[in-house]
């Protein structure tokens, strides 16, 4: 790394030395990453603060804005860093694909573009563009980012700038039409925004404060469980909102109890009966109380929208149930039950008759939530889902998984999780399912209990073995048995005997031989390290590990180290999606896109 220690060449540059805060990361390039300050970690909240500290350290240094012309020095400064990332560039094809996915080098090229736009931006004539161009690079921000916390964020720093931007950004009322309720009562800034927003449709996420999500622009002045909704406060939200219900395009709610979700729903059949038109395309109910619970007798469920679901295409439900019989549902591409109680679970066959009805359905999710079990009649059929790519299955018995997977074929889909099967084995259904997703990309497996057996493991290789295109593969809480699976030789259970080697060492087949990509959480950093290594040994390395950012702390140095000896190992944030997942979320051969743009 010494190379980009030497200042970029140029007769007519005279580079100024640099701040020493700006090119101090560079004397770490040599240093181990287990020994890298925490800052220089991607996914950490240190990574972030560090950028935050660079961008405010140099603003103090700056001169008040109209005094001193610093444009010559910003344009130099600006072009030595781009000279520095090109010269990252040419290292890293020079020492060939390990520096790719060495993430040093990918936190010193994104380091040094960082800084560079520091100082760019500072010559970029914004204000001179027309209006409608300067409007279009704020919607880029705006819905550029990560997470609904940084988009709030962003519109409020782009209405902070000078009278200008302020004025195109209020005028504009797309960019206020995604609006998450996380003020608190009156909710006097979120109802602002839905008054910006006009006639555009809206996006709009409604949620009891979760501390998880605080972000500095929460103004919050008392602790979260002090903020329950109340079916009246719930309601009067509701009527505010529901002038405009023509307009909503996507409502998400988060509430703790049964009260203001029911008056949610109440809400939405009165307005259809009333005779406004229903737009929506998405809805998301979670109840996040005591799951499974409901309220008895007495209360009869609400027809979704009144009956008017023709625009729906996404919905989730969870711990909350719909007149299902009642409320019509078809060409959805999205379905998504979590911990709804069997006796107010849709019936078998009226969950056969919404898969029917559903023909191009994407993604299927049953958390704790499916149908009620009946006898399996002598011409059971199973539904043919051709389009499915994600299925989520989780929370059942062995007995009722293998009944769930049965009502169904999803020949192509592309990314499959098991979780929270426990309480006993589940070979049975592992050793059901085999075979039927030839297609898989990217597999979970978060708390499946499969026997330690020679049963249990044989089961497992030959389950893998039929996913031969597997590249991603995300574990948590796993018995180390289940993981040792993908290295064992499938020739020894029968498998692949008349099949050409793939010139692997040792001459024999390796299972799931394009898997490039590992994340974890809850696991021993020692074993997977070890595990890597064995992948490595047998001609199929891993490109990439990444570790959950909750978890880094369970990683010990010695263990980061081993790991990083033979792949690149990054930090994910919970909940993120990394480049590789996103890559196969967003590509398949049939061009489609499972991605979803949560906001």
């Amino acid at each position: 790394m010494s190379d980009l220690n030497q200042p970029a060449r140029s007769a007519a540059l005279v580079v100024p030395p640099l701040h020493p805060v700006l090119d101090a990361v560079e004397m770490h390039m040599t240093v181990p990453l287990n020994r890298w300050p925490k800052y220089a970690i991607m996914g950490t909240a240190d990574y972030k603060k560090r950028q935050e500290f660079l961008m405010t350290d140099h603003l103090k240094k700056l001169p008040p804005p109209g005094t001193i012309d610093t444009s010559a020095k910003d344009l130099s400064l600006s072009t030595m860093f781009m000279h520095k990332m090109a010269q990252i560039q040419h290292i890293i094809r020079r020492q060939g694909p390990a520096a790719n996915d060495d993430p040093r080098y990918t936190y010193l090229y994104d380091d040094m573009r960082f800084k560079r736009n520091i100082f760019y931006w500072r010559n970029f004539r914004m204000n001179d563009l027309p209006p409608e161009i300067i409007t279009h690079i704020f919607r880029i921000a705006a819905w550029s980012t990560s997470t609904p916390a940084e988009g709030t964020h962003t519109r409020l720093l782009l209405t902070s700038v000078c009278a200008k931007w302020r004025r195109l950004m209020i005028e504009d009322c797309t960019l206020w039409s995604a609006i998450w309720f996380r003020d608190p009562p009156p909710y006097e800034r979120s109802l602002e925004w839905f008054k910006r927003a006009g006639g555009a449709p809206l996006d709009i996420r409604i949620n009891e404060h979760d501390a998880d999500w605080k972000s500095k622009d929460d103004d919050w002045g008392y602790k979260e469980d002090d903020h329950r909704f109340t079916a009246e406060q719930m309601e009067e939200l509701m009527d505010k909102l529901f002038v405009k219900v023509s307009q909503i395009r996507m409502l998400v709610l988060v509430v703790d109890n049964w009260p203001p979700a029911l008056v949610v729903l109440r809400k939405l059949q009165e307005a259809a009966e009333a005779g406004k038109t229903i737009n929506m395309e998405r809805l998301e109910i979670h109840r996040m109380g005591q799951p499974f619970v409901w309220l008895g007798p007495g209360r009869t469920p609400a027809v979704l929208f009144g009956g008017q679901t023709r625009a729906l295409k996404y919905l989730c439900l969870s711990g909350i149930h719909i007149d299902w019989n009642a409320t019509p549902l078809s060409n959805l591409s999205t379905i998504d039950l979590r911990k709804i109680a069997m006796n107010v679970a849709p019936t078998l066959n009226r969950f056969r008759e919404v898969l029917l009805a559903c023909p191009r359905l994407q993604k299927l999710s049953l958390d704790g939530a499916g149908p009620q079990p009946s006898a399996r009649k002598p011409d059971h059929v199973p539904i043919d889902l051709p389009h499915l790519k994600v299925l989520i299955i989780g929370g059942f018995s062995m007995l009722y998984s293998c009944y769930i997977l049965s009502q169904f074929k999803a020949p192509n889909v592309r990314d499959l999780t098991l979780m929270n099967l426990t309480g006993e084995d589940y070979t049975t259904m592992i050793a059901g399912i085999t075979g039927r997703y030839r297609e898989l990309r990217l597999l979970t497996l978060y708390t499946v209990n499969i026997s330690p057996t020679e049963g249990g493991t044989k089961a497992m290789v030959r389950f893998l073995y039929a996913m031969p295109c597997l590249s991603y593969l995300r574990i948590a809480s796993m018995k180390w048995h289940v993981i040792e699976a993908f290295n064992k030789d499938p020739r020894e259970y029968g498998l692949g005997r008349d099949t050409a080697t793939q010139s692997f060492p040792q001459n024999r087949l390796v299972l799931c031989p394009k898997l490039q990509t590992i994340e974890f959480q809850q696991m021993s950093g020692t074993k997977i390290a070890e595990w890597v290594v064995t992948r490595k040994e047998l001609g199929a390395p891993l490109r990439r590990a990444y570790v959950n950012s909750p978890y880094v702390d369970k990683v010990t140095a010695a263990e980061a180290d081993m790991i990083q000896q033979v792949v690149g190992l990054f930090i994910a944030p919970l909940g993120s999606t990394t480049p590789e997942e996103r890559a196969l979320a967003t590509c398949d051969r049939y061009g489609e896109s499972t991605r979803e743009n949560i906001y």
